[in-house]
């Protein structure tokens, strides 16, 4: 890993930190001495107090950002690992043309073309990541201005540039029976292209050369719609028809509104091939740090995760699933 002085530490600050979420930016304030503020403006100078300080390290703000950004309001596949030993694939690594991001400090840069920029291995997983960046204008009425040229009077609207950065990640816990695919909702990345991506990188360090083997969820959906809590909508397909039912209550699921649940109960599912459902994660009862909603869609073995998140949370909720996946 690099080191990086306190003077790229507050560019990461500025280009990278202050864009992930407020709660999770005040969460790593607290952990310092540094006033936490409430605006981005109070957060760069807060987060730029405690460097100097020396409260805020490289190795603190790495391992932050590893736990918050790409974790979260996102597209996460499931698919079968590769038939390869993971502790074995250092050496592939140190012989392919990627040796050079293995364990690399946090990347500055907002490529245009999704790029690799970190591998991090160890004994009990992998972990590849990629990123891309995207610019856009915000409005900025503050620097609005009118000026006048004889008869002619212009008005001029200002818009201020926001650097975007769509996060990537391949992520593989050794001891899973399953790894994950975790795309940035950015509609410019095409999915085809990232697995075609993943694929030629793991066959550079060493993995078979395979398409990904993707994982249905259909019995996940199936499973936590019989268990009812959490459940906001499900729809049941085969190839003659299909079974959709929802609740419309903001805080309640199927199971809040009566009728709809005895409609659901009394449906055989296992008559139907696909399935797909909302289903709402809940910190008392499933553990997640915050209610999370969550898209499943069974038999593309994909989900819609509509929140920023941590790490920890997008692995219950894989945990959660696939028990569900598993059960009869």
């Amino acid at each position: 890993m690099d080191s990086l002085s306190k003077s790229q530490l507050k560019e990461l600050v500025r280009r990278v930190i202050v864009a992930q979420g407020n709660a999770f930016i005040k969460e790593l304030l607290r952990s310092t001495t540094a006033r936490i503020g409430a605006t981005k403006e109070d957060f760069t100078a807060s987060l730029d107090a405690a460097i100097d300080a020396d409260e805020l390290t490289q190795e603190k703000l790495e391992a932050w950002l590893a736990e918050v950004e790409g974790w979260g309001d996102q597209h996460l596949y499931l698919i079968a690992p590769p038939e390869v030993d993971g502790v074995q694939l250092a050496a592939g690594i140190a012989s392919s043309p990627h040796a050079e991001v293995l364990g690399a400090s946090a990347s500055l840069d907002f490529p245009q073309a999704l790029t690799l920029t970190h591998i991090a291995l160890s004994d009990t997983g992998l972990s590849l990541l990629w990123h891309q960046g995207k610019a856009g204008w915000n409005r900025f009425k503050a620097k609005d201005f009118t000026l006048e040229e004889g008869l002619d009077h212009y008005r001029f609207d200002a818009y201020r540039q926001r650097l975007d950065r769509s996060v990537v990640r391949f992520e593989w816990r050794f001891a899973d029976p399953y790894c994950l695919v975790l795309i940035h909702r950015n509609p410019e990345i095409d999915h085809k292209a990232v697995f075609q991506d993943i694929r030629r990188t793991l066959a550079a360090i060493g993995c078979p050369d395979a398409a990904a083997k993707p994982i249905p969820l259909d019995q996940a959906v199936k499973v936590a719609a019989s268990k009812g809590k959490g459940v906001h909508s499900t729809r049941f397909e085969l190839d003659g028809g299909y079974v959709e039912m929802a609740s419309t209550l903001a805080d309640g699921g199927i199971d809040a509104v009566e009728p709809v649940r005895v409609v659901l109960q009394a449906v055989d599912t296992g008559q139907f091939d696909r399935a797909q459902g909302m289903l709402h994660f809940a910190a008392e009862e499933h553990g997640t740090s915050r209610r999370i909603a969550v898209q499943v869609y069974g038999r593309e073995a994909r989900l819609r995760i509509w929140a920023q998140c941590k790490r920890e949370d997008v692995l219950r909720i894989v945990e959660l699933l696939w028990a569900y996946n598993g059960a009869p």
